[in-house]
């Protein structure tokens, strides 16, 4: 199975913006311009990222972040992570702390639409059903489950940064 490895960060890495919109528009713009080969190469890069960040102190910070949980949210959240690029998400990977400093709004940090860029790309280009993707979630994220009392505890940056933010 064909990846783009490097390459997929150098695209998303263009394409951050602080508008989302024309987040979209920068990627999609790059998207299009792929063979079919690549744009589902992209689309296996992408899945590949979303299931690398399905973790329990990821899921922990994403609550804190966005005031709620659920496996869409936490869904949403991740497509936000791999849109703020390469060095936001491997420092997130490393320590859900570190977004502390990326966060410009409470409960803002979810990107749902960024996960479909690839989607309407293909779809429109080649007139057909984006292929769809064999991977399964896990039964349950990596890591160690949190304990939701001990939040602003493990969390104590990212908790503060959202109270600054709510303010």
């Amino acid at each position: 199975m064909e990846t783009l490895g490097d390459r997929f960060w150098s695209i998303i890495d263009a394409s951050v913006d602080p508008d989302m919109d024309a987040q979209i528009d920068t990627l999609g713009n790059a998207l299009a311009d792929m063979s079919r080969d690549e744009i589902l190469a992209f689309g296996r890069d992408f899945e590949r990222a979303m299931l690398a960040a399905y973790r329990w102190n990821l899921s922990g910070a994403a609550l804190v972040i966005n005031g709620g949980f659920s496996d869409e949210r936490f869904s949403e959240f991740r497509s936000w992570l791999i849109a703020q690029g390469k060095a936001v998400y491997d420092a997130a990977l490393q320590d859900p702390e570190s977004l502390a400093g990326h966060i410009k709004e409470a409960y803002g940090a979810a990107f749902e639409d960024f996960a479909d860029v690839v989607i309407d790309v293909y779809e429109a280009k080649f007139d057909e059903d984006y292929p769809l993707s064999e991977s399964v979630l896990p039964a349950a994220p990596a890591g160690v489950a949190w304990d939701p009392n001990a939040l602003g505890d493990l969390y104590p940056k990212l908790t503060a940064k959202v109270a600054e933010l709510e303010g």
